[in-house]
């Protein structure tokens, strides 16, 4: 008696195949031997497919040379099937009989079915696998005899697709009494469900195939619940080609996610805007009871075993299961740590069962835990447990969500720092140090900049002490100015004079992905990492390119993708006011271009710009740069105008010379009336 697991498969196979053909017609279509027409009116808006006049020009009717023309036009090595291993059937469904793999010249009721002869009747065999002629004359070429050809050119199913397949299903058989409980829960409007498989990758792959529908009879457009990266990790496809949209949910993201914030995503995903949502495990831990007790159906398998791996190899393949299980009891070989990744590596065109299965263990041996470890299911108490004792090291040890942030460490002050530190910008001790040491009370031309980050540095050692709150404390600076004035300089010698590390950022590192959960996740991670090293300075680079809400649509697209990046980053800058210990400061050089609610109160509140510097400005900003460099290039600086310029003493020659009227050695007489002095009259 077929299982439910068994039924499932086979769905799920068949539609993996009808996919793979259905891609082979559109490279047919490519190669200009078919043509597709919408049916509009259908409710899978499928296409009809008809032959062209150049397949009727080019193919000759006989199976054995159109097909090597066939594979020639389409460009693929054609990979033979062993199919006389295999149940499955890789022809199109019956109930697709006018769409999506039907002639309509003339109309025919479905593709025929290709089976394996060893000894082909009459007719012409290609490949292995007889082909009878078309009724007719021998050019007598119709869809039905194309689409015959064009099934063997179909491409080795993709291992990994087909490991999901397994997965998916392994899970809804051991979970499920029936198919009358799928079906049920399926038809609910808003249903709620949760596919657990502990296998790495398995959240990306399910996604993708979810995506490109390999899973559902229609391609889905996926809405994350958590506002982050979808879960297949793509740019958001159009939704042009999209028929229905699904919000998905990872449990590595449930991880790392509030309970709070977690109850109110999906009571709007669930409510507010009902629609089906897909929660995607991959961990090896329990998750928590709010999505594990509230989901409609829960769908669990354990992962990889011995089984499933020999139906992998049997519908890649044609491998009969029954000698993968004896290769792999001889091998003693345990798949249970095997990731989707390992199945790719291992399972390739032109490789034996015995060296596909030697690659599996050698894999499955590399991922499995050291001594010590587990990776058995923690309880919240566990977990929470592990946190708080790795916390202080996790600190300590910590490393920027993305290689874009610059982490820069103050440098140590020595304890007669303040007094060697030259203030106001005095240039005659800035010179005696060759190490050039920044802080702010260095700088020069900064004016009121100078005075805040004087009173934060008083400010913050009373919040040390415990006698300031943090939302008394001025901490959100925006510096404006021409390029080249110093905006960068002022952050790092901050970082020196308040004695906390400086995370250095900008806007354009932010879009460099391009993808707005993308963008949105490196936002949002930059300022949970400047809370987790607080207390910090988190340094904002051309923020400007936030741009305005109240820009005009002619000037700007895409508002709605600007309009959201705003939202994050008000939602940021009042956020980080419940987080104590995080100064933030924005750059920029076009402050009018800055939405006007960045800069209201309890965010970017203080705007200070930083003019071009004066003359006095340029003094201390060259005494600064000079460092110890600054004595010799004074002393080599030519005199004045006007000024009367001294004759340098001649120099004295090594060598002993005559004593005569023209000789340049000083006589006795001559060394003793200069050291009497200068003579009045010289005076």
């Amino acid at each position: 008696m077929e299982t439910l697991t068994d039924r499932v498969t086979r769905h799920l196979l068949k539609g993996l195949r009808h996919h793979s053909l259905i891609s082979t017609f559109h490279r047919a279509e490519e190669a200009g031997l078919l043509t597709s027409t919408v049916l509009r009116g259908h409710p899978r808006s499928r296409s009809a497919w008809m032959v062209t006049d150049r397949a009727r020009r080019v193919l000759t009717g006989s199976p054995r040379r159109d097909w090597k023309i066939i594979d020639r036009l389409l460009r693929a090595k054609c990979t033979p099937r062993h199919q006389q291993d295999t149940s499955f059937d890789f022809t199109t469904p019956e109930d697709d009989s006018a769409v999506d793999g039907v002639a309509c010249d003339p109309p025919v009721a479905s593709v025929p079915a290709v089976t394996a002869r060893k000894r082909p009747r009459k007719g012409r065999q290609s490949g292995g696998v007889a082909v009878e002629p078309a009724a007719g004359s021998e050019r007598d070429v119709d869809f039905r005899y194309i689409a015959t050809c064009l099934s063997q050119q179909l491409p080795p199913p993709n291992p990994v697709h087909v490991a999901v397949v397994l997965l998916v299903a392994r899970a809804i058989g051991t979970s499920l009494p029936n198919i009358l409980a799928l079906t049920s829960a399926l038809r609910a409007p808003a249903p709620f469900l949760l596919i657990k498989a502990p296998v790495s990758h398995f959240e990306v792959c399910l996604g993708a195939m979810l995506e490109d529908g390999l899973i559902l009879p229609f391609k889905a457009v996926l809405d994350d619940v958590l506002d982050g990266t979808p879960l297949s990790g793509r740019f958001q496809p159009s939704v042009k080609d999209r028929q229905r949209r699904l919000k998905t949910l990872s449990g590595k993201a449930i991880e790392s996610t509030e309970e709070k914030k977690l109850r109110r995503r999906l009571r709007h995903a669930l409510t507010d805007e009902p629609g089906p949502v897909i929660l995607v495990d991959e961990t090896r831990f329990a998750l928590t009871p709010v999505v594990t007790e509230t989901a409609d159906i829960v769908f669990e398998c354990g992962g990889f075993d011995r089984a499933m791996i020999a139906e992998l190899m049997q519908a890649c393949d044609g491998t009969p299961p029954s000698h993968s299980l004896m290769l792999m009891e001889r091998m003693d070989f345990e798949p249970d740590h095997l990731s989707l990744d390992d199945i790719a590596l291992a399972i390739r065109p032109d490789r034996d069962l015995e060296q596909t299965l030697s690659v599996m263990a050698m894999l499955a041996e590399r991922r499995k835990p050291a001594e010590g470890e587990t990776d058995k299911p923690r309880s919240e108490g566990e977990h929470q447990s592990d946190s708080s004792r790795e916390k202080g090291k996790a600190k300590q040890n910590a490393k920027p969500p993305n290689p874009d942030i610059e982490i820069i460490e103050p440098v140590k002050l020595p304890q007669d720092a303040t007094a060697r530190s030259p203030a106001n910008g005095d240039k005659r001790h800035a010179g005696k140090t060759r190490d050039r040491l920044l802080l702010v009370e260095t700088l020069s031309g900064y004016g009121a900049a100078r005075t805040w980050a004087f009173d934060l540095k008083a400010d913050l050692a009373l919040w040390r002490q415990g006698n300031l709150r943090w939302d008394e404390i001025s901490t959100r600076l925006l510096l404006s100015g021409p390029p080249g004035t110093g905006k960068t300089m002022f952050a790092r010698a901050l970082c020196n004079t308040l004695q906390v590390p400086l995370l250095a950022t900008s806007v354009a590192d932010w879009l460099e992905p391009g993808f707005l959960g993308d963008v949105l996740q490196r936002m949002s991670a930059a300022f949970a990492f400047a809370a987790e090293k607080a207390p910090s300075i988190l340094f904002i680079d051309e923020i400007d390119n936030i741009g305005s809400r109240q820009t005009s649509a002619a000037s700007r697209s895409h508002d709605d993708y600007w309009t959201s990046m705003i939202n994050r980053m008000l939602e940021l800058l009042d956020g980080t006011s419940k987080r104590e210990g995080v100064i933030v400061i924005g750059a920029t050089n076009l402050p009018e271009r800055i939405d006007p609610a960045l800069l209201r109160s309890g965010r970017l509140e203080t705007h200070i710009p930083i003019p071009m510097p004066d003359t006095d400005a340029l003094v201390g900003i060259l005494a600064i740069h000079l460092g110890s460099d600054l004595e010799p290039v004074l002393a080599s600086a030519p005199p004045p105008l006007g000024a009367k310029r001294l004759r340098p003493a001649p120099a004295m020659d090594s060598r002993p010379l005559r004593r005569g009227r023209h000789s340049t050695v000083p006589n006795k007489d001559t060394e003793e009336e200069a050291a009497k002095g200068p003579r009045h009259e010289d005076r």
